[in-house]
């Protein structure tokens, strides 16, 4: 059957008011707001964002506020990138998300993120007809996570590959509660933070033996591929058998890190979805164009201003 879509994106859509500052405040303290930008934003909005510049034919699917401007921006901002808003559901009891990121001048950033209409999102809202249209489905960052469990057992049913990019609202919520979701996840992306949260790591022993005996409990509930991301140092690809780590790509200035592990997660699914491969030697491929496009965003102010096209992959 021919899929509609290359890829839908499951999460949240929010606005992101980002304020630039020389410094973070102590306590009781005050600092001055140099530069503050509106922009939209959202974890899986910023994947589904990256994969249609990249040239996926992608949908999102998330709650927005039925009437309000960020919701209207929200919308303007995808269709920019010819992103299929179709599927998106809406609130009219709650609105549209926003996220407040305060940056400073050396790239250090502090969010506070009020998901508004985005935690709404439920699994009555998620339609089997419109998931099965994809080739791969991708689940980021929601503390709800019953729509999630919905997708995927829904994409399951149909041969559809599920990968989740966590998110610290899921991961916090610790192992055993998240459990039953992970036994319905083919591939599992998390920052170097996040694994070491969710298996109970100290972060003065993360290494590659511990790593690797702690993750073999991952695999044992089905999930097929687990990548680790660690900023300069690239990402660490596990399957059951092997592992090996990935190269970053070569920076001159990290200006923003915001969107980084989004636009990773946007660059593999391009590489992914090509093929819909689990070979070891094609998944490296596919993060190191995820390290690529990662790359690219950190060089940028936000999380979708840095974001390459195509081309610059091929």
């Amino acid at each position: 059957m021919t899929k509609e879509f290359d890829v839908i994106c499951i999460g949240a859509a929010l606005v992101d008011m980002v304020a630039q500052v020389e410094r973070h405040p102590q306590e009781d303290d005050e600092v001055f707001v140099s530069d503050l930008n509106l922009m939209s934003g959202g974890a899986a909005a910023n994947t589904a964002y990256a994969c249609a510049k990249l040239g996926l034919n992608t949908a999102f699917i998330g709650k927005l506020g039925a009437d309000d401007d960020f919701s209207r921006k929200i919308i303007r901002d995808f269709e920019v990138m010819t992103l299929n808003t179709s599927l998106i559901k809406y609130s009219s009891k709650f609105g549209t998300g926003s996220a407040y990121v305060v940056l400073s001048k050396n790239g250090d950033r502090r969010i506070y993120a009020h998901s508004g209409a985005a935690n709404y999102l439920s699994k009555e809202d998620i339609i089997p007809d419109e998931i099965s249209q994809t080739k791969v489905l991708f689940l980021s960052s929601l503390k709800n996570i019953d729509p999630f469990v919905e997708a995927a057992k829904i994409a399951r049913e149909n041969n559809i590959s599920v990968i989740l990019n966590p998110g610290m609202l899921i991961i916090e919520q610790g192992l055993e509660k998240i459990k039953h979701f992970l036994e319905k996840i083919d591939i599992f992306i998390l920052s170097q933070r996040e694994v070491i949260n969710l298996l109970d790591l100290k972060d003065d022993n993360f290494n590659a033996k511990e790593l690797n005996r702690k993750i073999l409990g991952l695999f044992n509930l089905g999930i097929k591929i687990v990548i680790v991301t660690m900023g300069k140092n690239g990402a660490t690809l596990f399957n059951r058998q092997k592992s090996e780590n990935v190269g970053a790509i070569e920076v001159k200035e990290i200006i923003d890190t915001t969107g980084a592990g989004d636009a990773f997660s946007a660059g593999f699914i391009y590489g992914f979805v090509k093929n819909l491969s689990f070979n070891f030697k094609d998944l490296k491929h596919d993060v190191l164009i995820g390290n690529f496009v990662a790359g690219k965003c950190i060089q940028k102010i936000g999380a979708r201003n840095g974001i390459p096209h195509s081309i610059e992959i091929k």
